[in-house]
């Protein structure tokens, strides 16, 4: 089965190399790569067309859109399919990814959405940290009732196309760069729930993740992660979605790392748990789309890019 891989950057020409060097040695024999750049300079694009200029598997749209949801919008619009995998820009996939999500979509015919694990790379704990999710056990969930006991985050993650063009893609309100800072993934996860799809978690199908952080970058980061969470389900729930409730609650309390808290090792959520109050009363700053379950953006966006097939690029 054919995969289109999505990566989306903006701005950090110096970390993509090790994505692009990752996927050229995938072991799967049938995918493409559509990388949509929201950069202000010119930077990405010499590393891309350096390192993988002249293979046509590759393909890059430059945007003047801001946003990883938006951006993840262009890249399913320039999709291939049937499925769509998506990883970040510093991040290093393992060369039997894109294998063990095609296994677990050919096992599960009612799965919309896969999340694989994403570990951390080598780092210095005492300088910083580096956002993972690790994923230890298959699960399946068939329920939006309990959303919250699935894991996962936009650095690894696999739906069919048609499926995701049939929910509208993300929400371009949510994510790294939007008005609501993050959890797209976590919207569309639910989404697909409400539709009737399960979501797996697959802990073989992994994603190194390099993305280090210092540990003064993590309190807004927590902050804008809280932010988003909240105001995913709070958009449920004022659709009159009671279902997502539990996940709210549940969601609200982990955001404090307890046995963080205990031991005294950073990050312990604080700022996460205030982003989250925020989160709630922000959402009721946007209107909702019924149908498509999505905010409404307050003006209108002009989107779209420049495609450029096999990366020739004037």
């Amino acid at each position: 089965m054919h995969f289109t891989i999505c990566i989306v950057t903006r701005n950090r020409s110096n970390q993509i190399s090790t994505a692009l060097k990752s996927m050229v040695a995938l072991a799967h024999p049938d995918w493409d790569v559509v990388i949509v750049d929201q950069s202000q300079d010119d930077d990405t694009w010499h590393i891309v067309s350096r390192m993988v200029g002249d293979d046509l598997r590759f393909r890059y749209v430059r945007s003047n859109t801001i946003g990883s949801s938006v951006a993840r919008n262009i890249a399913i619009s320039e999709a291939r399919g049937p499925l769509l995998a998506f990883t970040d820009d510093d991040c290093e996939v393992l060369p039997g990814w894109l294998d063990r999500l095609e296994r677990s979509f050919q096992e599960h015919d009612d799965v919309g959405l896969i999340y694989g694990s994403v570990i951390s790379g080598p780092h210095d704990p005492r300088r910083g940290f580096i956002p993972d999710c690790p994923i230890y056990h298959f699960k399946q969930v068939d329920t939006p009732w309990q959303k919250w006991r699935i894991r996962g985050i936009g650095a690894n993650m696999a739906c069919r196309v048609n499926t995701v063009r049939l929910l509208g893609g993300f929400d371009e309100i949510l994510g790294s760069g939007g008005p609501l800072h993050a959890n797209l993934d976590g919207d569309l996860a639910y989404r697909m729930l409400r539709a009737g799809y399960a979501v797996l978690n697959v802990s073989d199908a992994i994603v190194v993740h390099h993305g280090f952080r210092p540990w003064e970058a993590g309190r807004p980061m927590l902050r804008g992660i809280g932010i988003g969470v909240s105001a995913t389900y709070m958009k449920h729930i004022r659709l009159g979605d009671w279902v997502a409730l539990p996940t709210f609650l549940i969601e609200w309390r982990r955001c404090v790392y307890l046995r963080r808290l205990f031991l005294f090792r950073r990050p312990w959520g604080f700022g996460r748990f205030i982003g989250y109050g925020l989160g709630a009363l922000l959402s009721f700053h946007y209107s909702i789309d019924h149908q498509r379950r999505v905010y409404l953006l307050p003006l209108p966006k002009e989107r779209g890019g420049e495609g450029l097939s096999g990366l020739d690029r004037d």
